[in-house]
């Protein structure tokens, strides 16, 4: 946070300091000075390069001609609607109309929190397709047959996941989304360790969908009655994850600490209605290749999806833990 005012010598740099100074020297005193006094729009265009060399994400907000070029070489330049010139409302990135710097932070976390949940949004859709894939794979390599058939495959992404995983983007910010460090901008939408979260979160969905199958395998052999179970669980289960897709750090076991989503009660509760449809309809039962479930099997039915979503979370919260 850098100002233009001045006492403090050792906090504050002015004109004639920062003639004397080369870029790698400014570069360094850039990052401890609190305070730039006097200062002309050379100088205030140097001092913007060198935090952005020192690796800094810079916003700059300004409202006269001197700021225009600094503005401009900011990665944030912010100018002043109302007392603001031409010059510097051209080159800005962001106008504020009443000149009121609190519209700013709400801007900021509005812009944060979309970008969040962009992310929530397509981890969501990522671990769901990794789920089935894997379920596939799983059970062509134990040779127990398809647990999934086409029309299977194409309620769970066409009907079920979709609405879930739009109602995502439209989370409200998280609580305390403004005290983190801005992101860096080159850097990928995931990383690594993103994906390989992902990865596990996806084993645990699809353990849980080969968990039932097995079940209906044991129970009735190899068929429509088995694979039933695995796409009940398996759907039940992605719908559940998008709980968890939530939030990276909260879990369900931290207390409410997550806005509530209406959007996101409406979906899940719509899907998982169309869910209950696919047992007691049976035209709609036909159409996907199912077929009735007893009491337990739909208790199994529950196990399974559920416990990847609990399994899911205590390892989100365990992380969290972590000091």
């Amino acid at each position: 946070e850098i100002c233009i005012s001045g006492d403090e010598p050792l906090e504050i740099l002015d004109s004639t300091q920062l003639a004397q100074v080369d870029p790698e020297t400014l570069k360094a005193l850039a990052g401890k000075a609190n305070v730039y006094a006097r200062v002309s729009p050379a100088h205030k265009l140097q001092i913007v390069q060198a935090l952005q060399s020192a690796g800094k994400t810079v916003a700059m907000t300004g409202d006269g001609i001197n700021d225009g070029p600094a503005l401009k070489a900011a990665d944030l330049g912010i100018a002043m609607g109302q007392s603001g010139t031409d010059v510097a409302r051209d080159v800005a990135d962001i106008i504020l109309q009443t000149d009121n710097l609190e519209a700013l932070t709400l801007a900021l976390g509005d812009g944060r929190a979309i970008y969040t949940n962009i992310r929530k949004s397509v981890h969501f859709f990522i671990t769901t397709n990794i789920s089935e894939i894997l379920l596939m794979f799983a059970a062509m390599g134990f040779n127990i047959g398809f647990p999934l058939n086409v029309m299977q495959l194409l309620w769970i992404n066409i009907i079920s996941d979709i609405f879930p995983g739009l109602a995502l983007s439209m989370e409200a910010p998280e609580p305390g989304i403004m005290k983190k460090p801005p992101r860096d901008p080159q850097a990928p939408l995931y990383s690594k360790k993103d994906y390989l979260r992902m990865l596990a979160e996806s084993s645990a969905i699809t353990a849980g969908a080969l968990s039932a199958y097995g079940f209906g395998i044991m129970r009735y052999a190899k068929g429509p009655q088995a694979a039933s179970l695995a796409f009940q669980s398996l759907t039940i289960g992605q719908l559940l994850h998008a709980i968890s897709c939530r939030s990276e750090t909260e879990s369900v076991y931290s207390g409410g600490k997550i806005p509530s989503n209406p959007y996101l009660k409406w979906a899940l509760g719509g899907s998982i209605a169309l869910q209950v449809l696919t047992i007691v309809f049976p035209p709609l039962r036909r159409l996907l290749g199912i077929t009735r479930l007893s009491p337990a099997d739909i208790a199994v039915i529950c196990g399974t999806s559920i416990a990847p979503l609990l399994l899911n979370e205590a390892t989100k919260k365990t992380k969290q833990e972590k000091p």
